[in-house]
């Protein structure tokens, strides 16, 4: 009986996630900094960024992030769904 119970249970979970709704979702490169402070970073080896002092980075979208020393970001690295090497490459330049 309990086993019947936890099939129907799952069966149910399953149909529910799959109707649920769906939601557009902007491009992780989509956001662009309104400024960026490049003496606050340091690039190292292929694509990476380190930061090097506290700094705070405000996007076009609304979204503001505070950025600690010792923070890294590698090639790819998606932060609160922004991809700050990217940023850093086009504002402070790829060296």
């Amino acid at each position: 009986m309990r086993k019947h119970l936890f099939v129907a249970a799952a069966a149910l979970l399953l149909a529910g996630s799959a109707a649920g709704p769906v939601f557009a979702q902007a491009a992780v490169n989509d956001a662009d900094a309104t400024a960026v402070n490049c003496g606050s970073f340091q690039r190292w080896g292929a694509g990476g960024w380190t930061v090097t002092s506290p700094t705070t980075m405000s996007f076009d979208n609304g979204q503001s992030m505070a950025l600690s020393p010792g923070m890294s970001f590698g090639p790819g690295t998606v932060q609160g769904g922004v991809a700050i090497p990217v940023i850093l490459d086009r504002h402070c330049g790829n060296l």
